[in-house]
């Protein structure tokens, strides 16, 4: 509990200066928990019995964000396409002078896994950051993301089981569809109240944007996180890491960051820019 309460009050005010600012800090942000992240994903990869190229995984992951955020806004898609180029023809490359055979698709494709899931999917915070109130929207979305998973875990204390008596997923049986519904209204409800009062998106068609972005958030937020549990019950771990202590590793705290901010990116780019 204390190591809990540690983790909060210290992590937490250096986590909202980093979002609300931006620019090199939150590049260097980036920096760090995608190279822990990658070493996660891979260490579990590994106790899973796969066998991943760690070294190119890291070299392409690391090439990302950083790529992104000195290109920008120019070369996008080359920042994001050719560390995956890279590495594709790294691994392939590697596996056809060894001479081997057995289990090379496994090795290609966790490795090039790791990079989209980890280092493709958190970079776009360093994307959002360079919107009009990109500041605004990462803190948002890091608050909704919290206001989902802590409305979903009261709500299906207090009520599930009681209305759809199945669980919501085999993946994390204990949660429940009311938990889902719940972090789902509630999300949309905050989502709402915060552009009242901060005035996040303005305009004729604002309403319906908010509706459209609370519940991409909570729905993807819930996917994000059983995404990771998917991955962790197929390698038999409890916790991707023991970096944040009961808190768990760092893919357990940002499993559903990694989904929300890159629909949140897309669905304001293709409706408000």
């Amino acid at each position: 509990m204390m190591n809990r309460l540690f983790v909060a009050l210290i992590g937490i005010p250096i986590l909202v200066f980093i979002l609300l600012n931006g620019g090199l800090p939150l590049l260097i942000f980036s920096n760090l928990i995608i190279l822990i992240g990658l070493y996660e994903f891979y260490r579990m990869a590994e106790l899973g019995g796969k066998k991943p190229f760690k070294i190119l995984g890291y070299i392409g992951g690391m090439l990302i964000p950083n790529l992104l955020y000195f290109n920008y806004p120019k070369n996008i898609e080359v920042s994001m396409i050719f560390p995956l180029v890279l590495i594709l023809l790294g691994t392939m490359g590697m596996r056809v002078l060894k001479n081997k055979v057995e289990e090379s698709s496994d090795c290609v494709g966790i490795t090039i896994l790791g990079v989209m899931y980890v280092s493709i999917l958190f970079s776009h915070l360093i994307l959002m950051s360079k919107l009009p109130n990109g500041g605004k929207w990462l803190l948002a979305v890091q608050i909704l993301v919290w206001v989902c998973d802590s409305f979903a875990y009261f709500t299906g204390i207090s009520m599930g089981r009681k209305f759809f008596k199945n669980g919501f997923s085999v993946i994390s049986p204990k949660k429940s569809v009311e938990g889902s519904i719940g972090g789902i209204v509630f999300t949309v409800l905050t989502l709402y109240l915060m552009n009242k009062y901060v005035g996040l998106i303005t305009g004729e068609y604002s309403f319906y944007i908010i509706i459209i972005l609370g519940l991409a958030i909570s729905i993807l937020a819930q996917i994000g996180d059983l995404g990771e549990s998917m991955f962790k019950r197929e390698f038999k771990i409890k916790d991707s890491g023991k970096l944040l202590g009961e808190h768990g590793g760092i893919l357990d705290r940002f499993d559903s960051i990694l989904f929300v901010v890159p629909t949140v990116y897309y669905i304001l780019k293709f409706f408000t820019f």
